[in-house]
């Protein structure tokens, strides 16, 4: 499961693809230190996580986003979530994440 970084000044855009399970928990844990250390460093004023790649998620990873979204907000940055697919908008609607994350189609 691989994720790429881009950055742009104090933007920080992170491409996700493929499914994303409990399988992968160790790559959850690098993303949530590698985007909290640079947040917490003031590197990044803006987080927008690109969703287009991924097919499907699990529970697990809609708590390391939740994580990556705590802590963004906690150092008054900004946290999108971009071009989720159906599957995973219907997720994110069940758990009514567009009331805490901002989410663009």
């Amino acid at each position: 499961m691989p994720f790429k970084f881009h950055r742009e000044e104090r933007d920080l855009a992170v491409y996700i693809s493929g499914v994303l399970t409990f399988h992968q928990h160790k790559e959850g844990e690098q993303l949530v230190y590698q985007i909290a250390t640079l947040v917490d460093n003031g590197e990044v004023e803006s987080v927008r996580m690109n969703f287009a790649e991924v097919l499907r998620m699990d529970s697990h990873w809609l708590g390391v986003l939740i994580r990556i979204l705590r802590r963004v907000k906690e150092r008054k940055a900004t946290f999108v979530i971009e071009k989720p697919n159906k599957d995973i908008c219907r997720l994110f609607d069940i758990v009514e994440l567009s009331r805490i994350a901002e989410i663009k189609p």
